[in-house]
């Protein structure tokens, strides 16, 4: 763009900070995770944390402490209770992350709960750690639980009256098996979660309607246990109910044996674990949409940095350009948020990177076009593109002069094309006169670059005497979600 040279480099910004404000921008994705959720860098920072972690906390964390700094009024502990140090802690010191650990945690107010946590590394493409997602939920109430059922277990070895009492009532599904995998009896809770009648189960063999995928994993341990050589075992299995719904259980196996040794029949505890399955895959997705997010905010925001740094004859030239890059990543992150990063709508992008240069009531800037929703790498894209084609109307083109206007339009057009392609024009009008710049600067080629290489497409840049006009031809597929017929109405801000 004109103005713009690489006589030489300037000192870089804080990378941290805009890295900081970066992921904020971004929060939106952290909420919806059904767990808490903290973000930090390599060196244990907090750099983002959800509402959830907060619960668990209870309390925020000061900018720009790390996370020992954080808990240091907190005491670890392993399940055995002895001194531990914290896990994320361990990890960046290590480099190994760890999968459903657990550790008794002594909060501030003197209240120990039990957390089950799993952590992973953040690495940049050359595969150096630059931080740590932790992902921990309190189990507390879950481990009381267990351990009230293991209690109920040997309870109910000693008092058959007492397990007569609560057998039929319980919360959870109860049934005693043969060694043959004879139902013996079932309580009301097996046959309200798995659908069959206690007539059916009971004339039906234990592995009747598991899923034909999961038999094996569950009758191997059975037979094993039959055999003495497996005393207690658990499995996640799917299930397959009347109505053909495949449905996940947790099922725990225990032997109940004679004063002699011989087994005389097991005891099965099932809990229907469907919800949790659900939720443990949307984590999943969640989690590796945000690693993948942030390695990509990382890399671009180490980009512009380069570029921006290149061409700035001086620190606050450098400074100027990359800061309203990054803020137009952000808001453009926002746009995002708004819809849980799922798209972003064309018109409001081109509306956000304008605003900044426009006077409330100015009526210069005139947007036409159908209602295009864009994936979110492709709104990540144009947003710095709209950004750069502002900035330069705002110092050098039609926004820089009170009676200058710009005029955006865009449609889908598929005529004489295998496939729908997206058409942009940008127009200046009564601006400076304008003529060629002597060289191409970064603004230009990350417009004709990225265009080119994140969609296939072509942008075009004609410098008019007129004012500056820019094409932008992208195929539909690659940028788009959904599309909308046109508007009649032009859109005036």
């Amino acid at each position: 763009m004109p103005g713009v040279n690489d006589n030489k480099r300037a000192p870089p910004a804080s990378i941290a900070a805009a890295l900081t404000d970066m992921l904020r921008a971004s929060d939106g994705i952290l909420d919806l995770l059904p767990i808490a959720t903290v973000v930090c860098d390599s060196a244990g920072r907090i750099l983002q944390y959800n509402r959830a972690a907060v619960e668990i906390w209870g309390r925020e964390p000061k900018p720009g402490q790390t996370h020992q700094e954080f808990t240091s009024d907190a005491r670890y502990f392993d399940l055995d209770g002895n001194p531990a140090r914290s896990m994320l802690a361990e990890v960046l010191a290590t480099g190994r992350p760890v999968r459903d650990a657990m550790r008794i945690v002594q909060r501030m107010d003197g209240a120990r709960i039990v957390v089950s946590l799993s952590i992973d590394l953040l690495r940049n493409a050359r595969g150096e750690i630059i931080g740590a997602i932790n992902c921990f939920r309190d189990i507390t109430d879950r481990k009381r639980v267990d351990e009230a059922l293991a209690r109920s277990r040997q309870l109910a070895l000693e008092q058959e009256q007492r397990l007569a009492a609560t057998y039929e009532h319980a919360a959870i599904g109860i049934s005693e098996v043969a060694p043959d995998g004879t139902f013996l009896r079932v309580n009301e809770a097996t046959t309200a979660i798995t659908g069959y009648s206690r007539e059916h189960l009971l004339t039906h063999k234990l592995f009747t309607h598991t899923h034909p995928d999961d038999i094996d994993v569950d009758r191997d341990s059975f037979l094993k246990q039959i055999a003495g050589e497996l005393e207690f075992y658990s499995v996640e299995k799917r299930f397959v109910r009347p109505d053909g719904r495949v449905i996940w259980l947790s099922v725990r196996s225990s032997p109940v044996r004679s004063p002699e040794g011989r087994l005389l029949y097991l005891v099965r505890v099932l809990q229907d674990i469907t919800e949790r399955k659900a939720a443990d895959r949307r984590q999943k997705l969640l989690i590796d949409e945000l690693n993948h997010r942030v390695k990509n905010t990382l890399a671009t925001v180490q980009s512009h940095e380069s570029q921006s740094a290149r061409g700035a004859p001086t620190p606050d030239a450098f400074r100027e350009g990359f800061e309203g890059r990054l803020m137009a990543l952000s808001k453009a992150h926002d746009q995002l948020t708004l819809h849980h990063w799922e798209s972003a709508e064309l018109r409001e992008l081109f509306s956000a990177s304008l605003a900044p240069y426009l006077d409330k009531g100015s009526e210069r800037v005139t947007i036409r076009g159908e209602t295009v929703a864009l994936k979110p790498r492709a709104a990540l894209t144009l947003a710095m593109t709209f950004h750069e084609l502002s900035t330069n109307a705002a110092k050098y083109g039609a926004l820089s002069a009170p009676a200058g206007r710009v005029e955006i339009h865009w449609r889908v057009d598929d005529r004489d094309t295998d496939a729908p392609w997206l058409r942009i024009e940008w127009e200046e009008k009564d601006g400076p006169p304008v003529s060629p710049p002597g060289r191409r600067g970064f603004g230009t080629r990350l417009i004709e670059r990225s265009v080119e290489a994140d969609f296939e497409g072509r942008a075009t840049l004609a410098f008019e005497p007129s004012g500056l006009r820019c094409a932008i031809e992208i195929p539909l597929e690659a940028v788009a979600l959904k599309h909308e017929p046109p508007s009649t109405d032009d859109w005036v801000i």
